[in-house]
């Protein structure tokens, strides 16, 4: 089981979700193409638990539920 995130790790999630998702494609690659392997992944894990509180945020389902 995943542990419970600080606020502040919860912001910086949501902070990489706003910066990877404005960007256009072509930059995004640029971007994660300068990480190692390992940070790429805590980078696209970030970004996804930044969008899915996004999701929470402004839905009235939580992500993953119909």
């Amino acid at each position: 089981m995943a542990r419970k995130k600080t606020e502040g790790e919860q912001i910086g999630d949501r902070v990489v979700h706003t910066l990877l998702s404005g960007m256009r494609p072509k930059d995004r690659q640029a971007v994660l193409g300068e990480l190692t392997t390992e940070e790429r992944q805590e980078v696209l894990e970030s970004e996804l638990d930044g969008r899915i509180a996004q999701w929470d945020q402004t839905h009235e389902t939580k992500w993953g539920e119909s």
